[in-house]
């Protein structure tokens, strides 16, 4: 039981996304949801218990190992911007270079994975997201900008894109609407 508890945790280390029971199962070769539950059940026991570092969080999609937050703050600097997955940082990077976007574009661009994403970056305070007819207009917060350490938004946008000249530079009109104007041409 030992060896799968261990390549439980290995999975779960190495994951980008939460990983749902049935990739648990196959993972460990258990045929049974019932042993998977009960692996799950002893293996988050034991982060409880050993008072360690890590613990075992159920999400809409999976499980997944996070860093506790007590030590948190300790350790965030070893690996900065890792307790954002790769979909979380992507959907944020376009919601930060369009800001201020509008839901609906951001699913279009992203796919529907992009609600989930949107709906954890609120929650952690990345993102705000108000209601605007059947979509939701999304933009960065403060603490976005303090977390990625950047002074303001058209800083971003500006760094993201350094060969454009500033806006008050710019001879462009931007009332054109052409094709690169559309989140998409980020892609």
């Amino acid at each position: 039981m030992d060896e799968k508890k261990s390549r439980l945790e290995a999975a779960l280390f190495l994951a980008e996304e939460p990983v749902e029971k049935e990739e648990i199962s196959d993972i460990l070769n258990l045929g049974s949801m019932g042993f998977v539950e009960e692996m799950i059940e002893d293996y988050q026991g034991d982060l409880e218990e050993d008072h360690r570092g890590l613990e075992l969080i159920r999400t809409e999609n999976g499980y997944e190992l996070k860093v506790k937050k007590d030590h948190l703050e300790h350790v965030s600097h070893l690996a900065p911007h890792q307790d954002l997955n790769e979909g979380q940082l992507r959907t944020l990077s376009l919601i930060a270079y369009n800001a201020p976007l509008e839901q609906a574009d951001l699913v279009e661009i992203r796919g529907n994975r992009a609600y989930q994403h949107v709906k954890e970056l609120v929650n952690r305070g990345f993102v705000d997201k108000e209601k605007d007819g059947r979509t939701a207009i999304l933009n960065v917060t403060d603490f976005f900008l303090d977390y990625f350490d950047i002074e303001s938004i058209e800083e971003f946008q500006r760094q993201a894109n350094p060969e454009e000249p500033p806006e008050e530079e710019s001879e462009t009109d931007e009332s054109s609407g052409s094709e690169d104007d559309h989140p998409r041409a980020l892609l």
